[in-house]
């Protein structure tokens, strides 16, 4: 047997691992297995992305669904690799990532655990990543600061009994930071547990009546409005020049929603919520222009105050940590200089990138055709976009779709002639009918007169 063959072997003894086109590009499984899994690179981003720094690893073809933004570096070659790979299935909001298991695995079912066993994970100093992520709040990454006297919860997980436990551990929770009205689902259930803590949340993204997974949010303590200089957590304003000394220091960021915010932890953590990401693929902090629920060019404006901030000494970090796509640590000693070159990369890509914004009337109508095929949603935007990739891009506002993976023009145009005759079919049978009626009601009027 050669050695291709003896490592092909070797690698199937722990899964294979698959990512289908239900991937809507959250990101967050890329951080639970950073070995295993990529980003996808279609050749027409190059164009979209400039001169950027492009050092991510390639995934391999095959491994993938075309229009999955994820994609696999290697299949688990260990049990180490198996259970990370087991932790980023589980941490799919959409069920996208797929592990097959091998006949030949050395691990029987069952015998790993459950996939989160081994979070919440330190990321450095006081800070844990909590991993158990809540669907409903797509999956997205949870944080705890752990701090005498209770804590800071950034984001929310999953209720769980293990997640409970663990914060009660460590001291509880004083507060809770929501970092925008995506991330809010299961706010009441942590207020419940943790009696006294105080929720913080911008204003412009408070729900004052719930819906579907938008919970009603009008009972957050802490409602911050929207103001260039930097707060503390409960809304008092912070100078500029005490932005690097601050213990906690929270940053206005609209523009991914309109009340979007960043929390800044000793000047060494950014978190960041759905504003800011890395990619290991351009090898840079981006932001998610197919995401951006209120308006990118509000959202370039938020990040160049970042940039200014860096760039007068007074905001630094060393960690980059969000709540959607990869966290990241700055190379060097994380001061304002590395911060203002990493921030000002993140805002030339930006600045590159078609303005405008993806109301969310039309973003899920894409999402549920891609992650949930089954609904009456999804059949009807696939009987006008048809089967295969790209095809739900024409539900999308144009300057959007490009930042699909499968974005075929021709489809969305195609789509987009056949909800034209549709809607005039539809306007000539309603003319039509009303004219129909305007006779049958002049006949009548005439017989009785």
């Amino acid at each position: 047997m050669d050695n291709a063959q003896s490592d092909d072997i070797e690698e199937g003894d722990w899964g294979r691992l698959h990512v289908t086109r239900a991937c809507c590009g959250a990101g967050v499984c890329r951080n639970f297995a950073p070995e295993l899994l990529g980003e996808v690179a279609p050749a027409h981003w190059e164009a979209m992305d400039g001169d950027v720094r492009r050092r991510g690893p390639a995934v391999l073809a095959g491994t993938y669904d075309e229009g999955a933004f994820t994609g696999i570096l290697r299949q688990p070659r260990s049990r180490a690799d198996l259970e990370a790979a087991r932790s980023a299935v589980a941490a799919c909001p959409v069920h996208a990532l797929r592990l097959r298991s091998s006949p030949l695995s050395r691990a029987r079912p069952g015998a790993l655990g459950a996939p989160f066993r081994a979070w919440p994970r330190r990321i450095e100093e006081d800070v844990w990543a909590l991993g158990h992520p809540a669907r409903e709040n797509a999956g997205a990454t949870a944080y705890f600061i752990e701090r005498p006297g209770g804590g800071v919860l950034v984001d929310l997980p999953s209720p769980t009994e293990a997640v409970f436990r663990f914060l009660e551990e460590r001291g509880g929770v004083r507060w809770i930071f929501l970092t925008h009205r995506d991330h809010t689902v299961h706010h009441a259930e942590f207020a419940a547990r943790f009696p006294g803590c105080r929720r913080v949340l911008g204003a412009a993204d408070v729900n004052p009546r719930g819906a579907g997974r938008n919970p009603a949010t009008s009972e957050v303590e802490i409602q911050l409005s929207d103001r260039l200089d930097p707060m503390t957590l409960d809304g008092s304003p912070l100078a500029d020049g005490d932005l690097a000394g601050a213990e906690l220091a929270v940053l206005s960021q609209p523009g991914h929603t309109a009340g979007s915010m960043c929390l800044l932890y000793r000047g060494r953590f950014l978190f960041t919520g759905d504003h800011l990401a890395y990619s290991r693929r351009v090898g840079q902090i981006v932001a998610f222009r197919l995401h951006c629920w209120n308006d990118w060019e509000r959202q370039i404006r938020s990040v160049r105050r970042l940039v200014a901030l860096a760039g007068a000494g007074h905001l630094r970090f060393g960690w980059l940590l969000p709540g959607h796509g990869e966290w990241h640590r700055l190379e060097g000693d994380g001061g304002a200089p590395a911060a203002a070159a990493e921030l000002g990369r993140a805002l030339a890509w930006m600045e590159r990138q078609a303005p405008g914004h993806v109301p969310f009337f039309r973003f899920i109508p894409w999402l549920q055709s891609r992650s949930y095929p089954g609904t009456r949603l999804a059949r009807a935007v696939h009987a006008i976009g048809g089967d295969g990739p790209g095809s739900e891009a024409w539900v999308l506002p144009r300057a959007a779709r490009p930042y699909l993976p499968d974005y075929r023009p021709e489809k969305a145009a195609a789509a987009w002639l056949r909800v034209s005759l549709v809607a005039a079919t539809a306007l000539g049978a309603a003319a039509a009918a009303a004219r129909l009626a305007a006779r049958a009601a002049g006949a009548v009027a005439k017989k009785r007169a």
